[in-house]
């Protein structure tokens, strides 16, 4: 069951001042928070639609897709949450789960259009690879809230259990005597374990979104595994992995945000094969403090600029006006290595 959280601060004298918790003063608040971020639930989801209707049922607080193009039902309640709150989010879920391609992408370009941007180049924007021909292949739906109930409790895990994929997340509110606020959140069921049980019901036959080890054995089946193993072993304990349909992602944290560095293809990279890579130089150079001729010396001499980058997740506006990336292929052990041992040196410095 998740825990009252509490929080202090560790002042200079080394004593600890405990940070209240006062409540969030209004659902609207929160909802517009995490609109703006929704990250702060799970990366991995990007919003396609708010307060949206459901004639007959009610409305959806907020309705995401995951990039394996999934819907994710979100429903936002003040406080303690009553067990009524757990049937309304599965009311929403099985009116979402029959959507189709054309009913989701209205909904998501009803939402969007404001914001000059289409389903389709906004989920590329968001995770960097096409939309998938077909969506919702595998929903889940969450229940946010201050705090959980007994009952409630027990119905999502004995749901959960069943292989219903509902989930709920407390989030709560802290602000410091100086006035700053800060949030925390707790999973009932562990998301992982919450996402395996969606998937475990999913129409999909093959899963878009494959781990570490499936792309892998996709890099074996093409002729560029050994590479992707020298490049995948070379960055342990400098990136944590982010797999994706055919590419994986590496990350690292900068000044507490998640900051992808890097991407490497699992699949021979266009007409010249090798291991295609992207690397957003900029992001490389705060990190590890290399200047951009100097990566370059590191990498194959056929890597060029590119300007991809700057629609990376998590880029502010000036990110991308002054990004730059580096794109480009290893062909040989060598050419990883030289690499490999660039960056290690760099992450010790």
């Amino acid at each position: 069951m998740p825990q009252q959280i509490r929080m202090w601060e560790v002042t200079r004298e080394d004593s600890l001042v405990e940070i209240t918790s006062p409540g969030i003063n209004l659902e609207q608040r929160l909802e517009s928070w995490l609109e703006s971020d929704i990250s702060m639930l799970d990366p991995d989801l990007m919003v396609i639609g708010r307060q949206v209707r459901i004639p007959s049922v009610g409305t959806i607080d907020l309705l995401c897709l995951d990039s394996n193009g999934d819907l994710v039902v979100i429903e936002l309640k003040k406080g303690q949450t009553p067990r009524e709150v757990t049937t309304q989010t599965l009311d929403y879920a099985s009116w979402a789960k029959d959507l189709s391609f054309e009913r989701i992408r209205d909904i998501a370009n009803d939402y969007l259009n404001p914001r000059d941007s289409s389903l389709e180049e906004a989920f590329k924007t968001k995770f960097r690879q096409p939309l998938p021909g077909t969506l919702n292949e595998s929903h889940r739906s969450l229940i946010v809230a201050e705090s959980v109930d007994t009952a409630t409790e027990r119905i999502v895990r004995y749901l959960s259990d069943l292989g219903v994929p509902v989930n709920v997340a407390t989030v709560q509110h802290f602000r410091r005597k100086d006035g700053r606020e800060m949030l925390a959140q707790v999973f009932l069921v562990e998301p992982k374990e919450a996402q395996a049980r969606s998937q475990a019901t999913s129409k999909r036959t093959t899963g878009y979104r494959r781990t570490v080890n499936e792309l892998q054995k996709l890099a074996d089946e093409t002729g560029v595994g050994d590479l992707y193993r020298r490049v995948r072993e070379g960055v342990s304990g400098i990136f944590t992995a982010a797999p994706y349909r055919e590419t994986v992602g590496y990350w690292r944290l900068d000044d507490g945000r998640i900051q992808t560095v890097m991407f490497v293809e699992a699949v021979p990279a266009g007409e010249t094969g090798g291991l295609g890579f992207t690397i957003h130089a900029t992001r490389f150079g705060n990190c590890f403090k290399v200047g951009l001729e100097d990566l370059k010396a590191m990498l194959p001499g056929n890597v060029s600029k590119t300007t991809k980058v700057r629609s990376w997740r998590r880029s502010s506006e000036e990110e991308q006006a002054d990004a730059v990336g580096l794109g480009g292929a290893f062909h040989t052990t060598a050419e990883v290595d030289t690499f490999i041992t660039g960056l290690q040196a760099a992450a010790r410095q």
